[in-house]
């Protein structure tokens, strides 16, 4: 039965890191016929709605009591809405595998922020492995942003700075989101939030953005939009989620590195304008390594502090591998 569960862990951690790595390249390849507005709505509602049809038959009672009294996902939806804007608008003048690239550095920020609000993490943030692998993420970032072949100097553009933006919005995101399914089913508690994010980027789509490309992108373009909507967001997150709970974080994270390959294989069959210099390529091979630093430092520091016994419930760090049964830490839910 154990090898069982560790197998569907496995298969869905797969379908986790390849519906993610599609999200870039559904970006780009619909940014033609929305702006970043309708498309992160049209994206989001589908997701959401797929979402909404789970947690009602699976989650009914949670999700309700929720939906009613929204407040613990409020804060953090107005930032995913936010954090989503930035990252479809800068996908837009990007390619898709640097766009995936650049967001590995939202690990470093994780470990960062949690820095700044808990104690225990500071073991991490002194740890040699950490260190040189926040080094290596960011030489890495440096080489990948070289876009001039002329020149060795990065090229922070519009794109660039939104994508960057993204990586750090999605460390605070991820600390955030932990602890509130410490207490909340990350299913029900991600539906809420995607049904609130909707909500924002529809009143953002008719006050700022472009409402008449919801009905004029065509048939086959809405329906690759809802697509985009039903994998990367509404399949991932929960797939990811359970993978985390069977196999650890810091393996599910470590596994989750390999997204940009991922999608960079996703991208040449679908883009014509999907090419990274070589330059930029070494760049990414740096920054992979050095994110595989940090989750190995966050791991150590965390087999350390639990050999002495003085690991938090519900600690924070870049490899924190939990008990698969958050139960035990909260009483508030199961599966």
């Amino acid at each position: 039965m154990r090898d069982t569960s560790k197998t569907l862990a496995g298969f869905v951690l797969f379908l986790a890191m390849i519906s993610w790595a599609q999200a870039p390249v559904f970006i780009r390849y619909l940014r033609e016929a929305y702006e970043p507005f309708s498309m992160a709505f049209i994206r989001y509602a589908s997701g959401a709605a797929a979402l909404t049809l789970v947690s009602l038959v699976f989650y009914r009672a949670e999700f309700l009591r929720l939906l009613r009294d929204p407040r613990p996902v409020l804060g953090i939806a107005l930032l995913n809405t936010f954090q989503q804007w930035t990252w479809t608008a800068g996908c837009y003048g990007s390619t898709a595998t640097m766009a995936q690239v650049i967001n590995m550095l939202s690990l470093v920020f994780v470990v960062l922020f949690s820095f700044m609000l808990f104690r225990e993490e500071r073991a991490v943030i002194r740890s040699p492995f950490f260190l040189a692998g926040s080094t290596l993420c960011f030489l890495g970032a440096v080489a990948v942003l070289t876009k001039d072949p002329g020149s060795l100097r990065p090229v922070f553009d519009r794109s660039s700075l939104l994508l960057l933006i993204t990586a750090m919005s999605w460390g605070v995101y991820r600390v955030w989101s932990k602890h509130i399914v410490m207490t909340w089913h990350p299913i029900p508690m991600f539906t809420v939030l995607a049904l609130l994010t909707s909500l924002g980027f529809l009143a953002l789509t008719f006050a700022l953005g472009r409402p008449a490309d919801l009905v004029t992108a065509g048939p086959r373009l809405t329906l690759v939009a809802l697509f985009s909507g039903i994998m990367p967001i509404a399949v991932a997150h929960p797939s990811f989620n359970y993978a985390q709970r069977s196999l650890g974080s810091a393996f599910s994270t470590s596994v989750g590195n390999l997204t940009p390959l991922l999608t960079y294989l996703l991208a040449i069959l679908v883009l014509d304008d999907e090419f990274l210099r070589l330059s930029q390529w070494l760049g990414a091979f740096v920054l992979i390594g050095g994110a595989f630093l940090v989750i190995l430092a966050g791991r150590r520091v965390q087999h350390e502090l639990a050999a002495v016994d003085v690991l938090p419930a519900g600690t924070v760090t870049a490899g924190n591998d939990q008990d698969p049964d958050q139960s035990r830490h909260t009483g508030r839910w199961k599966s």
